[in-house]
């Protein structure tokens, strides 16, 4: 009996022994499954918190660089205004230099004419003494030597008539000597005349002289003070844009991030393509109808215009063989790369150009620079995109774009 119950005790261990080892492989395959879940979880939530990383400094740096922006506009604005009133007080400056020369030049006229009309008060005064002297002496030395006296010759008459002729001869000499210096006297008081109004027109102008001259010194003032306020809000402006182009290169790095994790809305990658100009996004003029800029643009627009400070290095927006690179009419310095399967980019308006036809093209390779050559108003980039051989908006390929048209 006791036999009996110490093998089924035997028989009872065995069959527990069994059946835990049969469970061990479920309870190990069950951990093994979790474990390897918890893995796959903290994966993923590192690379969301990744993201996120990604995206919070994207959208911290476009905040930045659109503040440096709209204070570069503004800046900008600022010296327009500052050039442009220097521009008119230089031109106001310009005409005051010109009127103040011609006053100088009719003061030098008038002291000419004033010295001339000296001149010649002098020689008629000399001609007027000399003549007065000369009647004078006449008369004595008629009167002294006594054979041409007055008395003589009317005492020589012969008949009364010839006596009449003699008086009329001698009041005519006496009148002609009379008249000659009262002539002189009239042109010398002519001439002091003709002086004196000299005199006032020469003060006149001196006076006026003064006073533009006056308003000349004022006009360099400005311009002084023009000048250095420029200076001023140029430097500020350069140092503005330098900060721009520093968050422009981290802008840079954080979409070529984005790109690595995938993250197409802000990297700017839907299709393949990257934008052309890092961290640039502002768009001027959209695809398709439009008023036509100045007068010199399309009115049917294939593609967009980037707003981009002249110079800025343009990038192949994807892989391919440059078919086109050069003068290209209305485009100006102009670049086509053919991406393949009838699929290529344009890139217009360039200021200079870096590759060839035929070149092998890298996405993100800088290919020019941007300029405002060809029918352009100002500089940027125009850039169009060619989808199975058709014309195709490079809004529906470019994201995080704002438009300021």
């Amino acid at each position: 009996m006791k036999r009996a119950m110490t093998g089924k005790r035997v028989l009872a261990l065995l069959c527990a022994l069994l059946m835990t080892a049969a469970l061990l492989p479920s309870v190990a395959y069950g951990a093994a499954v979790a474990g390897k879940k918890d893995d796959t979880t903290t994966a993923s939530d590192s690379k969301k918190e990744e993201a996120d990383a990604v995206r919070k400094e994207y959208n911290d740096l476009q905040q930045q660089i659109n503040d440096k922006r709209k204070e570069m506009d503004d800046l900008k604005n600022e010296l327009n205004n500052i050039k442009s009133q220097k521009a008119n007080t230089q031109q106001q400056k310009n005409l005051l230099d010109q009127r103040n020369a011609a006053l100088q030049e009719e003061i030098n006229l008038l002291e000419q004419q004033i010295d001339l009309t000296n001149r010649s008060i002098s020689a008629n005064e000399a001609l007027e003494e000399q003549q007065t002297e000369l009647f004078h002496k006449q008369i004595r030395t008629e009167e002294e030597q006594g054979t041409v006296s007055y008395w003589s010759v009317l005492f020589k008459a012969t008949s009364f008539s010839d006596l009449v002729s003699r008086i009329d001869f001698i009041n005519e000499i006496v009148r002609y000597n009379q008249q000659v210096i009262s002539n002189l006297r009239e042109t010398r008081q002519s001439l002091a005349d003709d002086k004196a109004a000299l005199e006032q027109q020469t003060e006149e102008l001196t006076a006026s002289k003064k006073e533009l001259e006056g308003e000349i010194t004022e006009s360099m003032r400005l311009l002084a003070e023009y000048i250095k306020t420029e200076e001023g809000k140029q430097a500020e402006y350069d140092a503005i844009k330098a900060e721009e182009e520093a968050l422009d290169d981290l802008m840079a790095a954080a979409e070529a991030k984005a790109r690595e994790l995938g993250l197409n809305d802000i990297a700017g990658t839907v299709g393949g393509y990257i934008w052309p100009c890092n961290g640039i996004r502002w768009i001027t003029s959209k695809f398709g109808g439009r008023q036509s800029p100045g007068g010199i643009g399309s009115t049917n627009h294939k593609g967009v215009d980037i707003g981009t400070p002249m110079g800025t290095p343009v990038l192949a927006a994807k892989s391919g063989t440059v078919t086109s690179a050069g003068w290209n009419g209305g485009y100006g310095k102009c670049i086509v790369i053919n991406h393949g399967n009838g699929n290529s980019t344009l890139y217009g308006h360039l200021s200079s150009i870096n590759v060839s036809v035929n070149d092998k093209i890298t996405q993100g390779q800088v290919i020019g620079y941007s300029g405002s050559t060809g029918n352009s108003t100002g500089p940027h980039l125009h850039f169009g995109i060619i989808e199975n051989n058709s014309w195709v908006d490079p809004l529906n390929y470019l994201t995080g774009w704002q438009y300021y048209g």
